[in-house]
């Protein structure tokens, strides 16, 4: 028998296309106005949601890690003065889906965009992240990520050129 596999598509092309153009970050600001929250944290964008694959578990069990609901999450940061919760954090072009995580409670943000229900029943807010669309490289994201992308002959040669340069260390090296 053959194990079902699901790869991440969007991840796929967009790290493609950040070979192609070069990897550029904007700072991207979240906030959150409070209304008496104790904890407010974020998951998703460009950290993943905690989902934990068993070699994972296996390295943060070797680590003595208490609690598997922390992985993932960023807190966002109370400014009494405003009366904001934020977060800044550099990321690069794309769009990044992710929930607000209010006293333990998953929820989107309203007043932020949202996603319509996915393939699971659930909501996200989403962060886009687009430098110039007129450039070159704009043009290229933008054709990448169309639901029939075709790749250049000069862009799969980039490609080709780019795996044979990188050592195996760099292209698979396990985050962890």
């Amino acid at each position: 028998s053959k194990r079902t596999c699901f790869p991440k598509l969007d991840a796929i092309r967009n790290a493609t296309i950040d070979i192609l153009t070069g990897l550029k970050k904007k700072t991207v600001t979240l906030t959150l106005r409070d209304k008496g929250f104790s904890t407010v944290e974020i998951s998703g964008l460009d950290i993943g949601w905690g989902q934990v694959t068993y070699a994972h578990f296996s390295f943060l069990c070797k680590r003595k890690v208490s609690t598997l609901s922390s992985l993932q999450r960023i807190p966002l940061t109370l400014d009494k003065g405003t009366g904001f919760w934020s977060l800044k954090r550099e990321l690069p072009e794309g769009q990044f889906e992710y929930k607000y995580i209010i006293d333990g409670e998953w929820i989107h943000n309203e007043q932020e965009p949202f996603t319509g229900p996915n393939k699971d029943g659930h909501t996200n807010n989403y962060a886009k992240v687009v430098y110039d669309p007129t450039s070159v490289d704009g043009a290229t994201r933008e054709r990448l990520t169309s639901e029939d992308p075709e790749l250049l002959e000069e862009e799969r040669l980039k490609l080709i050129q780019f795996l044979e340069t990188s050592s195996e260390a760099e292209v698979w090296e396990h985050p962890l």
